[in-house]
């Protein structure tokens, strides 16, 4: 009667059972699903934050090692200035090795060939000396042995002619 007199035909007997029957299956949820997605999303966070570490430690590496070829890099650019730098001077050095035997081969050409042209100019002075002498001892043949009056008469007549030629 008890249960009679309850308003809207409310059994709390029924209420209670589906509150049991609830309760059983939440917990049977709970352990048959909640716990092992529960522990396959720990597991896979857990992937997932590794994965993130090993991707940061991945990126210090690079970030290390760009550091690393860059100094590399800059130490190398250095060193290839160095060399330029010494190739030069060793360039100019050369040239002015090649400028001085140059020079030198220059005033051994400008000696020689001054030496030959003295040479040639001896020759030349002897070449005219002797044909002078000749010259003059075949003038002087002729003279000794020829009538004198007729050479100087020769002598002034020429010596007249060159003299009206320069005139005209």
């Amino acid at each position: 009667m008890f249960l009679a007199d309850i308003p809207l035909n409310i059994d709390w007997q029924q209420i209670l059972l589906h509150l049991l029957n609830f309760v059983i299956l939440v917990g049977g949820l709970y352990f048959l699903l909640y716990g092992p997605v529960k522990k396959f999303m720990e597991k896979r966070k857990a992937h997932y934050d590794e994965l993130e570490n090993k991707a940061k430690t991945n990126l210090d590496n690079a970030k290390i090692k760009e550091e690393e070829v860059t100094e590399k890099l800059n130490n190398l650019a250095n060193e290839i200035a160095n060399k330029r730098a010494l190739a030069d001077k060793e360039l100019a050095a050369y040239r002015e090795e090649q400028k001085e035997l140059a020079l030198k081969e220059a005033d051994d050409i400008l000696k020689k060939a001054t030496i030959n042209a003295n040479r040639e100019k001896d020759k030349i002075l002897d070449s005219a000396n002797k044909e002078i002498k000749n010259l003059v001892t075949e003038a002087t043949r002729k003279v000794a042995s020829s009538n004198t009056s007729e050479i100087f008469d020769q002598f002034l007549e020429a010596a007249k002619d060159s003299e009206d030629d320069e005139n005209n």
